[in-house]
């Protein structure tokens, strides 16, 4: 038995590192969660689909309609999405994507939108002769990213988004609340700004305030340029390019082979330690490197460095034993572990880590402590573990104490070997098998 165990652990360690090694040439792919809409899903990209302890419910606290139920079994979206985009804005590893933004459109410049020229973002909802010439055209507002923002200012644009002030009581965002519905507001309150109900106003808000700690004279701007409630149309109009048309046939061929349903049973995932996805589907976030990758350009022209308020921390107590389930579960590669044969290092990237705390959850032995900022740009060494050969199954394993503690075994073979000390005591009332 001990054999088989051994042999077993070093497979997996083997298939870890060669996941690991090509894990950047995976495709992950992307099906539609309904054949009557448009929004795609990724499950392998889905935190909460990796692992129990990905506990991120991003898309649907975001959705204006309530529309999406995310739970272990798998994500369900209701009649009420109406293809705005603002789960996919809010999910942090992209899972969630409309055809109409797989190719971002928005990463490079634009014949109208070249450097040192103007950038203007309208809504679908406005009619196509109301929208300013060659603006970029997301079904909401609310679809803007943060990354996106920051990469287009990176590039040398003027970014304006250009409000109609049609937002407040928009029918792709659901009912208005009795406030919002209101021009003055609650009782007795000042009266609601207009980029209060503006859906952007957050990632505006939050690319100005990475800009402004660059030092950056830059800015993204928000106009009011408002238009005619009656022009607005009652419901999203259909997207110029919907992307490739499914066929409801192959929808439902995909229903039944992805791993949400037949080739995997729904249970609760991650509590032996292994993800549901292989380490190979594992990948960066694409708005993480995408805000990275603009704040690097931008800190360089300035003359700086990306400020420490973008890299969190991550911090290994020496109660760190090398299980590596922390790994094996982190979603985006922010955890990898090098291991040479005689030393066994857990490293950690804090330019790939989204702060989702899987890794914190995880650690059966609470040795992880996360803060979500105040980091450094480079990898570091959180654990450094020497690695010995087991005296009783010849396998090898990271020493975590003195070798009087480990006993040169395993904790594998130090399990059974104090079970079987248990048993000998309560039974026989003798001592411990002596050491060979």
């Amino acid at each position: 038995m001990r054999g088989l165990n051994a042999g077993w652990h070093s497979a997996c360690l083997i298939q870890q590192a060669i996941d690991h090694n090509h894990h950047q040439e995976t495709t992950i792919e992307r099906q539609a969660l309904r054949a009557d809409r448009p929004l795609l899903h990724a499950e392998a990209s889905c935190l909460p689909l990796r692992s129990r302890h990905g506990q991120c419910r991003a898309c649907a606290n975001a959705c204006p309609r309530g529309a999406l139920i995310v739970d272990v079994q798998g994500v369900t979206l209701s009649d009420d999405c109406t293809g705005c985009g603002v789960c996919v804005a809010a999910c942090p590893t992209e899972a969630l994507m409309l055809p109409e933004l797989l190719d971002e459109p928005m990463a490079t410049p634009s014949a109208s939108a070249a450097t040192g020229q103007r950038r203007s973002v309208e809504c679908r909802m406005v009619p196509e002769a109301r929208r300013e010439a060659g603006a970029t055209v997301l079904p909401c507002l609310g679809a803007l990213r943060v990354g996106q923002l920051l990469q287009w200012v990176q590039q040398g644009q003027t970014v304006t988004i250009v409000d109609r002030g049609w937002c407040r009581d928009c029918p792709t965002r659901g009912a208005a609340t009795p406030a919002a519905q209101s021009a003055d507001g609650p009782s007795g309150a000042a009266p609601l700004p207009a980029a209060a109900c503006m859906p952007a106003a957050d990632a505006v808000e939050t690319a100005n305030l990475w800009l402004e700690a660059l030092g950056a004279s830059e800015r993204v701007t928000v106009v009011s340029a408002p238009l005619p409630v009656s022009l607005r149309p009652a419901a999203l109009p259909p997207a110029d390019d919907a992307g490739p048309t499914l066929d409801r046939r192959a929808f439902f061929h995909h229903a039944v082979q992805r791993p949400a349903g037949r080739h995997r049973q729904v249970q609760p995932m991650g509590g032996n330690g292994r993800a549901a996805y292989p380490a190979s589907q594992r990948k960066p976030s694409p708005e993480r490197t995408r805000q990275h990758q603009a704040l690097q350009a931008l800190a360089q022209r300035q003359g700086t460095a990306v400020p420490a308020e973008f890299y969190p921390q991550l911090h290994a107590s020496d109660a760190c034993c090398d299980d590596r389930m922390c790994v094996a579960l982190c979603p985006t590669t922010a955890l990898t572990a090098a291991d040479d044969g005689a030393t066994a290092r857990l490293l950690f990237d804090p330019a790939h880590c989204i702060a989702c705390r899987a890794c914190e959850r995880a650690c059966p032995h609470g040795a992880l402590t996360l803060q979500a900022y105040g980091g450094a740009a480079t990898v570091q060494t959180l654990a450094t573990h020497a690695r010995l050969v087991c005296r009783g199954c010849g396998d090898t394993y990271a020493a975590t104490g003195s070798p009087s503690v480990d006993n040169g075994l395993c904790p594998l073979c130090r399990k059974t070997q104090s079970f079987i000390d248990d048993a000998r005591r309560q039974l026989f009332g003798a001592g411990p098998l002596p050491l060979v």
